[in-house]
């Protein structure tokens, strides 16, 4: 197996074709990432269990939105049963993956405690709750910034390593590795794709936001539900552009689907026989 090094722009390139593969079936992406919203919303509202379990599941879970933006890049209609791939095939290994993804969670957590004694730690585990000021306080705003920042690093490092171990059947350690080796080694189109992403998202909640104004008037239930049409409608697309980075990165031979070889270099990569 092998990790492709990409010129920065293919994460434009990314953002571009994944509006293509949300149009190849639009309305059953977006009941699906619903779903897979409701999914994680259910397991996070259990207080302690939650966190935990939702950190060690994540792997698995994460699985199906790519397959489903797989499914509809090759111009297949997505099924439902693609939710559940990850629970289908190498669970367990998937289940060790995630004990990488919950306890980087706590060294994130346990970085953010120096910042303001804890308190974030607590609310995110839900043993505790934050009121507005709070949130307000200094204190409080530079542990979140600490733990937004670690937190971006390690999902970041690990992003890729649930679909190499589903769909390159490799191990816990070398899904690691190979997560966090094409991550280093191709910051700058992850950079470009995360960027635009970023920017895409913000324009579009500016919008809606402006809609809700505008039609319904100011308010906290108004932005709230503005903030989660905006997540909900994103979310197929953001998936669909990480499918296609993956494709693009670890799928050397080139995919069916479409053409990735363009702003490819030749591979300067870590390699590691199967």
């Amino acid at each position: 197996m092998r990790a492709n090094r990409l010129e920065g722009v293919v994460g434009l390139r990314w953002i571009a074709e994944s509006f293509l593969v949300f149009r190849a079936s639009p309305v059953r992406q977006l009941l699906f990432g619903l779903a897979f919203l409701l999914a994680l919303t259910v397991v996070m509202s259990v207080p302690v269990v939650g966190f935990a379990l939702v950190w060690l599941l994540i792997p698995a879970l994460l699985v199906g939105p790519h397959a489903i933006a797989r499914a509809a890049a090759r111009r297949a209609e997505p099924g439902a049963e693609l939710l559940l791939a990850g629970f289908q095939h190498r669970f367990s290994a998937q289940l060790r993956l995630g004990g990488f993804y919950l306890a980087g969670m706590l060294v994130v957590l346990a970085a953010t405690i120096p910042a303001d004694g804890g308190r974030f730690a607590q609310a995110m585990i839900g043993v505790a709750r934050l009121d507005i000021d709070e949130l307000r306080g200094p204190a409080l705003q530079n542990a979140m910034l600490v733990g937004a920042i670690a937190q971006t690093v390690l999902l970041s490092a690990l992003w890729y390593a649930p679909m190499l171990v589903a769909w390159q059947g490799v191990t816990t350690g070398k899904a690691v590795f190979f997560s966090a080796a094409a991550t280093l080694i191709n910051w700058r189109p992850f950079l470009a794709y995360a960027g635009g992403m970023l920017l895409l998202f913000a324009l579009v909640l500016m919008l809606a936001l402006s809609g809700a104004m505008l039609f319904s008037g100011s308010g906290v239930l108004q932005a709230n539900s503005a903030m989660f049409a905006v997540l909900w409608t994103m979310l197929p697309v953001w998936f669909a552009g990480s499918y296609l980075g993956y494709r693009d990165v670890f799928e050397a031979d080139g995919a069916d689907d479409a053409d990735n070889g363009a702003g490819r270099e030749p591979a300067k990569s870590p390699t590691i026989p199967p």
